[in-house]
């Protein structure tokens, strides 16, 4: 059988921002079995990203009083195997590579890779939200949030995740 795999990078990787369960899967060969996140996230104002933002007099209340808040159940099983790979001939040549946002489950995948039992769950209360961007003005705003639950964000996740991994 004939395996070759020729891999070239040569320039930067830049990325601007990156949330929870993101990832940059670069090569040949890259294996990511079983992944998981799970949670809850209260936040007044949010994220902020860019240059000159301006957030002028705001008043942000979040009220969250729950009484069990974000039970999370995650018995996750996990099985990888490996089988041999077929014939193959790979070449792969790029100078950059630019990535600004990547929310909640966002991959970039380049090259030969494997990615399995990526999940993740999440309750989130943002009063004002994320904001990104550059010279974004906000001003006199009142933002409210009010959850009030008896059980908050029931999260089960039991997966089975079964990742076959082909080598060369």
């Amino acid at each position: 059988m004939l395996k070759s795999s020729q891999f070239n990078f040569t320039g930067d990787i830049n990325v601007q921002t990156m949330q929870r369960q993101s990832g940059i899967f670069i090569g040949e060969k890259n294996n990511a079995i079983g992944w998981s996140a799970h949670g809850k996230e209260n936040s007044v104002i949010g994220r902020i990203s860019g240059q000159s933002n301006l957030l002028f007099q705001n008043i942000s209340i979040l009220n969250d009083p729950d009484f069990i808040d974000t039970p999370i159940d995650d018995r996750d099983i996990n099985i990888s195997f490996e089988n041999p790979g077929d014939e193959n001939t790979t070449s792969l040549t790029f100078e950059s590579l630019n990535v600004n946002t990547m929310h909640q489950n966002g991959a970039v995948f380049v090259g030969k890779g494997n990615l399995t039992g990526m999940d993740a769950n999440e309750k989130a209360n943002y009063s004002q939200g994320s904001l990104f961007g550059n010279q974004n003005q906000l001003f006199n705003n009142i933002n409210t949030t009010n959850d009030q639950d008896v059980v908050d964000a029931i999260i089960e996740d039991q997966d089975i995740k079964i990742a076959e991994i082909q080598r060369e």
